[in-house]
């Protein structure tokens, strides 16, 4: 009886992602539009990771079999295995090669077609994406507290000891990489020698990656502050309090920072001096942003609806903020929307790849 009842399940699982695909690929029969507008890039019975662009356009993300998948709208579907286990972090690409990194902490270089070239242990998990300095090593970072710095051959050359674990990614700039960690500490780290030059203690914990922007590093707290730090002298420029608690970066544009709370709510504030202008008017949970146009942000609900935020340009001033639904997907999310070409991207929780035609203000 037992194996009869997982037979079941399995194919009501499958009926319902062919349900799925079959509401996609016919959708509304009096609205051909809405047809081309919005659809799935992917099905897979495996959820997915962060999504990545790489250099050509293409998108990939790791999954829970330890494998890449890569794809973009009207191609068939690549698959890279990796690891055994799943895989944590974003994929990132350097000159056609990709690197990523698992939840047991090993840390892989492959390509599309040659698979894994080499791998590196780190001591834990790897959540945060890599980067690569001018000298052409990349960095990441690992739950082990441990920052690395690798050639292009695997080898070790730099490990910076952060006390503390680090969830998201470094970021570089000129001839330094900047890394916030759960030990609460913003450092500067020279990438030719791999020493700390600078820190700042906000006495709580940093729980994603920096936001670097025109010689600015933007960071978030897990306590609530949202800072400000001059990346040249390290100086803080300010330091606001905030009533909430976040578990991501913020989202910096020309005018405006958008911090996403751990209850899905969106706060806007002022990007010269920290100061707080607005909530962006939706009654759902809202995912963090990853992408956004001069006026306006893209954001995705916990239940689907893919909208635009907008200022239009007569009402510029941060607080009236207009909602312009593009999209609603009949599934539930946990991360933010990203922009591939012309289109808008997002995995649900369960293996698909959702995407719909970017909406933009008109002029």
């Amino acid at each position: 009886m037992k194996f009869f009842r997982i037979a079941a399940l399995i194919i009501l699982f499958l009926l319902g992602a062919a349900c799925l695909v079959w509401y996609f690929r016919t959708g509304d029969t009096d609205n051909t539009e809405k047809k081309e507008a919005s659809g799935m890039l992917l099905t897979d019975t495996s959820p997915l990771g962060e999504l990545s662009v790489l250099s050509d356009g293409t998108l990939a993300a790791g999954n829970a079999r330890g494998e890449v998948k890569f794809f973009r709208t009207g191609e068939p579907v690549q698959t890279v295995s990796v690891s055994k286990i799943s895989i944590s972090a974003p994929v990132a690409e350097f000159d056609g090669v990709c690197y990523v990194g698992d939840e047991g902490g090993t840390f892989a270089a492959f390509t599309p077609d040659k698979g894994v070239l080499w791998t590196f242990r780190a001591g834990n998990q790897i959540t945060g994406g890599a980067v690569r300095d001018s000298d052409g090593l990349v960095w990441f970072g690992s739950h082990d507290h441990s920052l690395y710095a690798l050639d292009a051959s695997g080898k070790l050359v730099h490990e910076v000891e952060c006390n503390g674990q680090i969830n998201g990614s470094p970021v570089f700039d000129g001839a330094f990489v900047y890394l916030g960690s759960c030990d609460g500490k913003l450092r500067k780290i020279d990438i030719h020698t791999g020493e700390v030059v600078k820190s700042l203690d906000f006495e709580s914990y940093i729980p994603e990656t920096p936001v670097l922007s025109d010689g600015v590093l933007f960071i978030l707290t897990h306590g609530g502050e949202l800072a400000a730090v001059n990346a040249d002298s390290f100086e803080l420029l300010y330091r606001v309090k905030t009533e909430n608690t976040f578990f991501t970066s913020p989202f910096v544009t020309e005018f405006d920072i958008f911090l996403t709370d751990s209850n899905g709510k969106i706060h806007v504030h002022k990007r010269a001096d920290g100061t707080y202008l607005a909530d962006l008017p939706s009654d759902d949970s809202l995912n963090p942003i990853c992408t956004g146009l001069d006026r306006g942000v893209y954001t995705i609900s916990r239940r689907g609806v893919l909208s635009l935020f907008a200022v239009p340009s007569r009402l510029r001033g941060g607080w009236s903020w207009k909602q312009y639904v593009i999209a609603k997907f009949p599934s539930d999310f946990k991360s933010g929307v990203i922009a591939a070409g012309g289109i808008l991207a997002v995995p649900d929780e369960y293996g698909n790849v959702f995407f719909a035609e970017k909406k933009e203000l008109e002029k």
